[in-house]
């Protein structure tokens, strides 16, 4: 029997070469890819490739023939199967038969599969759309399920799987469209082949080059895998500091660092005792909750507003801040007590403010001579702390009087049984949990758990106690681990994966966790964002050091007439703390206390008596702050007085008029000058010796760059919502859908208006050639392997019934002898262009038209029609 071909050798070659072997490659990055998470593939992508490319290029040879597909195919699925199904015949071991069973079934669809895919691009034209498509959403499931760590694995993970998109559609039109199959066929693929590669290179390398600040940002902001050295909860700076992140999205995995931001002394022990009684340190509030992107945000439009948030970089020295609303805001005045800290900064943002809920004072202050290499600011804070409130609360000591102090503070919290008579709208806020469904499976959880409890104490000590339980085996149910994986479903939930199977995750896990199940009970809670204190140190008492690894996010319940209260859910486990405790240094020696602090601008310097004039506008004597109406001259002996300017010492001798500093004194002297109640500071500054003694000079740095206020700060821009990116993408890909269906119709207009621009003894006849052929292209009449005379005699007259072979006369006087047109020539090459559009809508049905114009596939096809030379 006589088989014919369906293609010729040249193209079947040219599908091989140009086709099944890229789809071969692209094959074993994707099954490398998937071997990761899949067991069944037991980590063999090149066997596997192997089995698809057999598969594509068996097909391929197979019906370059004029075989039928369908018949062939079920038998070739039959064949198979009978294979498969008889396999364990020939095996005597239960395990060989099944392992054998299973390679068979693995070689199989991987063979089929490919065999599909070989049928595709010998037979059908489109066939590379469908893959291209096929290959980028199997793309996108990878870097959804590896959720990438850095730029570099995103690129990796999308460039190949994009390059070929695009590679394929473009190559098998040229080889469909490229009709002569002779020797210059490969010349002419292997040529736009290299051009292709080499602008597809520069493009992209050009896109990738541009946006890499974007893909950086939004692979950080997805919760991209946690690196070494940065911190999922921290952000940093351009100048080389940490700061805490606005948002806490919940991720796969949690990088952190172990660099020190700063040391604290928290003046805060048990009562009657020297047991130091640790205190989170709080930054600010997670209220709100995106359940699309499952991100805890904060809400500027809290109501109650308890948050104190100054900016200690822009408060001169020793001056203070104060807010007394938040204690008000605190709704809490049992058991209250004033707790005073010093923080000193080490690579924390220098903006940042943190202190035990509720902070309320700020103080920036003086760090003594020989830590300022270390530290670089430091301040004193106040707060207005709960008796009832302690850092130990999971992460328990063995320790008798804090754990009757514990038991203590549970018995008082149990005085509380219900919310009535709180404000509708606080508990409204407190207590709102999402409509999802998935959130009912929380609720339906949290009501299981604290079933047994009465009390609201109690219903929160009960999810404590769940956390904490064990498994029939005794190892703990739920364990800490800062890499907590993903779902094995796309889209599915992290919180309730974490809940549900996995039971493992980091803090925000834990703190999202018991949020919604405390306020699916009615019970006010919020998150805390700042950092947790944990005691290290038996030497230096109330001194606490903390590292970027204590970054964290925990749980703050409202008890009516108590206030605000830590609660920390997240459990450790014996091989994965959270923190790795690390040999803490020698705190800072704390600098006497400053009795003066004047603000002002220098007016004169006689460094002969070492005294300085300054003309001073604000000053804070005993802790206590004066606005003077009109600045006030002050004279002032630098006798002892150390002088810095950018936290460098310098000479009285440099210092010059119009500079601006505060002057600091901690002078006997000025202590025993009390301050009179009432007294105004002009009046205050007459009584100061004079000249007034002062022992430190801070200059202000000359044309230095203030920082940023809190409030712009505070204003920049959060991660964009991913409902919003996707009308962002939603939109972006409708606009180039319809610059795409433009296109043809852009491309015509273009050639028409060169034609009506060209001069007529010029390039007229050749642009009006030009637009008539790719308008006969568009509306289904290519040119193909034709010469242009035989299009015009044999199809195209014959069909419209115009005069294009007449044109085509002209046409190639003017293109081949280089002859002057006539006048009369001239004149029918200006009007031919218009006669013969006319002519052709009238004879090409409208919806043949509109949806050739609508196909940029065959638009491009056009341009790549051989040359009237190669024909």
């Amino acid at each position: 029997m006589n088989i014919q071909r369906a293609a010729p050798v040249n193209e079947l070659f040219a599908k091989l070469v140009f086709l099944i072997l890229p789809t071969a490659a692209i094959s074993y990055f994707l099954l490398a890819n998937v071997d990761q998470y899949y067991s069944i593939l037991r980590d063999q992508a090149v066997q596997q490739a192997i089995y698809f490319a057999t598969g594509m290029a068996v097909a391929a040879i197979f019906y370059s023939f004029r075989f039928r597909f369908l018949f062939t195919f079920v038998l070739l699925v039959l064949g198979l199967y009978s294979i498969y199904k008889g396999l364990d015949k020939y095996e005597s071991g239960e395990f060989d038969a099944f392992f054998i069973a299973r390679q068979f079934q693995m070689f199989s669809i991987l063979f089929v599969t490919g065999w599909l895919t070989g049928w595709g691009f010998t037979r059908l034209r489109y066939w590379s759309v469908a893959m291209s498509a096929l290959l980028l959403c199997a793309c996108i499931a990878i870097i959804a399920k590896a959720n990438a760590a850095s730029v570099t694995g995103l690129l990796k993970a999308f460039i190949p799987a994009l390059l070929y998109a695009v590679y394929i559609i473009f190559t098998s039109e040229q080889i469909y469209n490229y009709k002569d199959k002779s020797r210059k066929y490969w010349w002419f693929l292997t040529r736009r082949l290299i051009i292709f590669s080499a602008l597809a290179a520069l493009i992209l390398g050009g896109v990738v080059y541009s946006m890499r600040g974007q893909i950086k940002e939004t692979v950080a902001s997805y919760g991209g895998g946690g690196k070494e050295g940065k911190s999922g909860m921290l952000k940093e700076n351009k100048d080389g500091s940490f700061d805490l992140k606005d948002y806490s999205r919940l991720s796969s995995s949690l990088g952190r660092s172990k660099e020190l931001l700063f040391c604290a002394h928290i003046n805060n022990f048990f009562p009657g005792t020297d047991i130091p009684n640790p205190l989170y340190l709080t930054a600010f509030y997670f209220t709100k909750f995106d359940t699309l992107t499952e991100t805890f945000e904060r809400d500027s439009t809290i109501p109650y507003n308890d948050l104190f948030e100054p900016d200690p970089s822009k408060i001169p020295l020793f001056y203070t801040q104060m807010d007394s609303s938040v204690i008000r805001n605190s709704l809490g005045a049992k058991l209250r007590n004033t707790v005073e800290i010093e923080i000193y900064i080490r690579k924390l943002s220098p903006t940042t403010y943190l202190a035990p809920n509720v902070g309320y004072f700020v103080q920036p202050i003086t760090i003594e001579k020989d830590f300022r290499e270390e530290f670089k600011s430091a301040f004193r804070a106040k707060s207005y702390v709960s008796l009832l409130n302690s850092a130990y609360f999971v992460y328990n000591i063995q320790n008798p009087q804090i754990k009757a102090f514990q038991e203590k503070r549970f018995e008082v919290l149990r005085q509380v049984t219900d919310y009535k008579g709180i404000d509708a709208r606080f508990m409204k806020y407190y207590t709102y949990m999402p409509g999802n469904q998935k959130f009912k499976s929380i609720s339906d959880l949290a009501h299981k758990i604290t079933d047994s409890a009465k009390t609201p104490v109690d219903k929160v000590l009960a999810i404590r106690n769940y956390f904490l339980s064990k498994d029939e085996n005794g190892d703990r149910l739920y364990k800490y681990t800062d890499n907590p994986g993903i779902p094995d479903l796309p889209n599915a939930s992290k919180l309730l994966y974490f809940l549900n199977e996995n039971h493992k995750g980091y803090c925000a896990y834990f703190a999202g966790a018991t949020l919604f199940m405390l306020r699916s009970l009615g019970i006010p809670s919020r998150i805390a964002v700042g950092f947790l204190t944990e005691d290290r140190s038996d030497k230096n008492k109330g001194w606490y050091w903390y590292y970027a690894n204590q970054a964290h996010a925990w749980i703050q319940v409202y008890f009516p007439g108590f206030g605000w209260l830590d609660f920390d859910t997240t459990v450790g486990n014996d091989n994965e703390n959270r923190p790795t405790p690390q040999p803490d240094g020698t705190p800072p020696m704390q600098p006497p206390r400053a009795w003066l602090a004047a603000d002002g601008i220098v007016e004169n310097v006689d460094t002969l008596k070492k005294t300085m004039q300054l003309s001073v506008r604000q000053i804070v004597f005993h802790d206590v702050e004066y606005k003077l109406p009109t600045p006030v001259s002050v004279s002032m002996d630098m006798k002892v007085a150390v002088i810095y300017r950018d936290s460098v010492p310098v000479p009285l001798k440099t210092v010059q008029k119009g500079d601006e500093g505060t002057a600091v004194s901690y002078a006997e002297a000025l202590k025993k000058l009390e301050p009179v109640s009432g007294e105004k500071g002009a009046s205050l500054i007459k009584r100061f010796p004079d000249p007034a003694p002062m022992d430190e000079v801070y200059l202000k740095k000359k044309n230095a760059v203030q920082p940023k206020p809190k409030e712009q700060l505070a204003a920049q821009p959060k991660p964009v919502p991913v409902k919003t990116m996707l009308w962002i993408a939603a939109g972006i890909l409708s606009a180039i859908i319809i610059l795409l269906l433009l296109l043809p119709e852009l491309i015509l207009q273009y050639f028409i208006l060169r034609q009506k621009r060209a001069r007529a003894d010029g390039n007229k006849p050749y642009w009006a050639y030009r637009a008539v052929t790719y308008y006969l292209h568009m509306t289904g009449m290519p040119r193909g392997a034709r010469t242009p005379m035989q299009y015009a005699r044999e199809t195209v007259d014959p069909t419209l019934g115009t005069s294009f072979a007449g044109f085509m006369n002209v046409y190639l006087k003017k293109k081949y002898a280089h002859q002057e047109l006539t006048t009369n020539e001239q004149q029918y090459a200006t009007g031919f262009l218009r006669q013969f559009l006319q002519q052709a809508r009238q004879k090409i049905k409208f919806s043949k038209r509109l949806f050739g114009f609508l196909n940029p596939l065959r638009s491009i096809g056009f341009f790549m029609m051989p040359d009237e030379e190669d024909v």
